[in-house]
């Protein structure tokens, strides 16, 4: 059951739906309404935000003064519904997520529809990503894609095209919220819409079309609901009943998992669209942050501990000749049982 606090959230987002109606007829003004409403959400001072351009594409890093994995970087794709939204938007919630994972986020304001239709915001998101593997000169592994609504479905699209592409894929992905069918046609879009505080089903499919262009809105690069799902790495979904797009991530997570692919999916009751916007104010959005922080902690330790037993691996079997054999044969298992006990192994 919702907190108290979350549902004083959900009652006031419902009063902000309504007025939101009547501004979305002119959407410059929705934008930057929408805009000033959720910059209200502050960047914790903790975090330094710092702005600069990727070759014409305004970017920002948000650098967390404890950075516990300061090697790494979390790409973050903003939501918006492909319309709307931008880093300053979305500063509060980056700046946040930022803080409690302890990872440095590089956020970019991909180009919007109606003005700038498909594939637009995929090539802006993957030219981030090649400019961090290429310019930054940043390991695969070290990079974390993520991103909210819109920007959720930004993120498996850009998963997508990356393996298209024959890259390599980043370490992990995270979703909140994620759009992934712009066809609008789930099971919680088309039963109970008005379960939602926040987001309009027939305003969805506008904004999907406009965002589509004249690409069908099946296309796996446009809904990835619809893509190849296998080969994915790994990635963790998080969604509320309450809200239009449950069925985007209940579909996904299953069709991936269908596909050999590795997906948590976190369904949390009672919660709105995104309701990580509001960690100041409900313990339920707090509790999400954290529990990305800890799909980290464990998707970064996991790997670093597998390189650095096979780095072991192999400088002990370099110098132990006829050991090598033996030396293979011990499992990732022992490893983890403690490096002392593998050393003695390999010196005997």
């Amino acid at each position: 059951m919702a907190t108290v606090q979350a549902k004083m959230a959900t009652f006031f987002l419902r009063k902000l739906k309504s007025r939101a109606f009547k501004l979305m007829e002119n959407h410059t003004v929705f934008r930057a309404e929408k805009e000033k409403i959720f910059s209200r959400v502050p960047c914790p001072k903790s975090v330094k935000v710092k702005y600069f351009s990727i070759d014409g594409l305004e970017s920002a890093r948000f650098l967390p003064k404890k950075s516990k994995y300061a090697h790494k970087i979390v790409l973050y794709l903003h939501g918006g519904g492909y319309t709307c939204g931008s880093i300053k938007s979305h500063a509060g919630l980056i700046g946040k997520i930022a803080l409690e994972t302890g990872i440095p986020h590089l956020a970019i304001n991909y180009r919007l529809a109606p003005e700038h239709t498909y594939p637009a915001a995929l090539d802006d998101a993957l030219k981030a990503y090649l400019w961090l593997l290429e310019k930054e000169h940043f390991n695969p592994n070290d990079i974390i894609l993520m991103g909210d609504s819109a920007g959720g479905g930004l993120v498996l699209a850009t998963l997508l095209k990356i393996k298209a592409m024959g890259l390599s894929n980043p370490l992990t992905a995270v979703t909140i919220s994620p759009w992934t069918d712009l066809t609008v046609s789930g099971d919680s879009a088309l039963s109970n819409p008005e379960k939602d505080p926040i987001l309009d089903v027939a305003k969805a499919r506008e904004w999907a079309q406009w965002y589509a262009g004249d690409t069908s809105l099946k296309d796996p690069f446009v809904s990835p609901l619809f893509g190849d799902l296998a080969d994915l790495p790994p990635i963790l979904m998080q969604v509320g009943t309450d809200e239009i797009l449950l069925s985007d991530a209940v579909r996904f997570a299953t069709f991936a998992a269908m596909s050999d692919s590795d997906v948590t999916l976190m369904i949390e009751e009672d919660m709105s669209h995104v309701w990580h916007f509001f960690w100041q104010y409900i313990p339920e959005a707090k509790t999400a942050i954290q529990n990305i922080a800890d799909f980290l902690d464990k998707q970064i330790t996991q790997k670093e501990e597998i390189n650095d037993w096979q780095m072991m691996r192999t400088e002990t079997s370099s110098s132990l000749g006829r050991k090598t054999a033996t030396v293979a044969k011990l499992s990732y298992e022992a490893f983890k049982l403690g490096r002392n006990v593998l050393r003695n192994k390999t010196s005997d």
